[in-house]
């Protein structure tokens, strides 16, 4: 390095930093035009198997032959035009909401002896029968949705099960608590096969039954205490069926003996009189575990254990009631066969809490001094819920274990 006036010259470096400069916005062209998915009709046309598209369409045609009925029937009897009862109590139900429309709402809705407070107070707030026919099928369609999320639960064979049901027809389209029940059950089981369960759901539950009929309250208090957590009474469910008809049968004794309690009146007429009021008699004598059987059975197959009366009733009142003349013996059927099925695959076991959540229902429905096979849809649901759900060891030992009211 060559000196420079005396001084070694000195070489510096200097770095800059980098700078980018901003480049303009590119602008790309997509080929295919962006796609909306409309949920419904996405649902409807994602694939699946032949065998599950037929019963899509199956339950298509199965709630236009349900609005036909509605149209058919139900409405001109709405209208006046006929008298034809295609639903069970409907007629009821609608004069109550007339009633209670045109007067003043002093009179209570839930008896010892009725109750209307579900079906009236849908009646009043949807006023038409076609309003509450669409809002029957929400609700029945929510209820197969909850039921789906019960595992092991195969939607298709739930929902085939449920609409061979002639009882399911009526519960679509008419103002009944069939389709309350409906709802309530299955939630009550969605509660039951919970592993976490919930006290939200247990009032909701509730409500919901005592909108359909107070006795189901009573049915699944009593189901929750059975089977509460560390109760010898839920290590032992035949005891606890036991323990249940032994309780029945000295409390509709009791009951029957006090001065005008009405199951007395009802029960002292015995001499030349049918069959279930003798058997109400011998029930009012401490005797209830003897007539248990035939009154359960009397409550399953109503009217197909009377087929000569019941050609005489046909004869007499023809068309005019499709419920009691066919609905009701079409249910009857479907029900038995059920029942059969559950049986022979080992489902009808009361260690199973449906199992013994049906059993305990039809002890206290054949404690009343009444036949109505319609009550035991409940049974019926129940039913459905066990032939469509595939077993799951795991799950069913947390179900199985007692029920905590947590």
């Amino acid at each position: 390095m060559k000196p420079y006036n005396g001084l070694l010259a000195m070489k510096f470096t200097l770095t800059s930093p980098s700078v980018q400069l901003p480049q303009a916005p590119s602008i790309t062209l997509f080929p295919h035009s962006p796609k909306f998915r409309v949920p419904f009709l996405s649902m409807l046309l994602q694939p699946r198997p032949l065998k599950k598209w037929l019963l899509i369409w199956a339950l298509c045609f199965y709630l236009a032959f349900c609005m036909w009925c509605f149209f058919e029937f139900e409405q001109p009897r709405l209208d006046k035009e006929t008298y034809i009862r295609f639903g069970a109590d409907s007629p009821t139900y609608w004069e109550a909401v007339n009633y209670r429309s045109e007067h003043a709402e002093n009179d209570s809705l839930i008896s010892f002896t009725g109750n209307l407070l579900g079906p009236v107070m849908i009646g009043k707030l949807l006023r038409t029968g076609l309003a509450v026919a669409f809002f029957n099928i929400l609700l029945f369609f929510l209820a197969v949705e909850i039921a789906c999320t019960i595992p092991g639960i195969d939607r298709y064979f739930l929902v085939f099960l449920l609409v061979v049901c002639s009882e399911t027809a009526p519960a679509l389209v008419t103002l009944n608590k069939e389709i309350l029940v409906l709802l309530s059950t299955i939630l009550f089981a969605k509660y039951i096969y919970s592993e976490k369960r919930s006290w939200l759901l247990l009032g909701v539950i509730l409500v919901i039954s005592l909108f359909a009929r107070w006795e189901q309250i009573l049915v699944i208090l009593l189901f929750l205490f059975l089977r509460r957590k560390g109760s010898f009474l839920a290590r032992n469910p035949k005891l606890a069926i036991a323990s249940v008809i032994a309780m029945l049968t000295v409390a509709y004794a009791l009951i029957a003996k006090l001065p005008g309690s009405g199951i007395g009146a009802f029960t002292q007429y015995t001499k030349g009189a049918n069959t279930i009021v003798k058997l109400n008699a011998i029930q009012a004598n401490f005797g209830f575990p003897l007539v248990l059987a035939p009154k359960i059975l009397m409550d399953l197959m109503g009217e197909l254990l009377r087929p000569w009366t019941f050609l005489a009733e046909f004869g007499y009142l023809g068309w005019g009631d499709i419920h009691s003349m066919i609905i009701i013996p079409l249910f009857s059927i479907a029900l038995i066969t059920l029942l059969v099925m559950a049986y022979r695959r080992g489902k009808l076991n009361p260690q199973r809490p449906l199992a013994f959540l049906m059993i305990i229902y039809m002890i206290l429905t054949a404690v009343t001094p009444f036949v109505q096979p319609r009550y035991n849809y409940f049974v019926y649901v129940l039913l459905c819920l066990e032939l469509a759900r595939k077993d799951d060891p795991e799950q069913d030992a947390v179900s199985s274990s007692a029920t905590a009211m947590a």
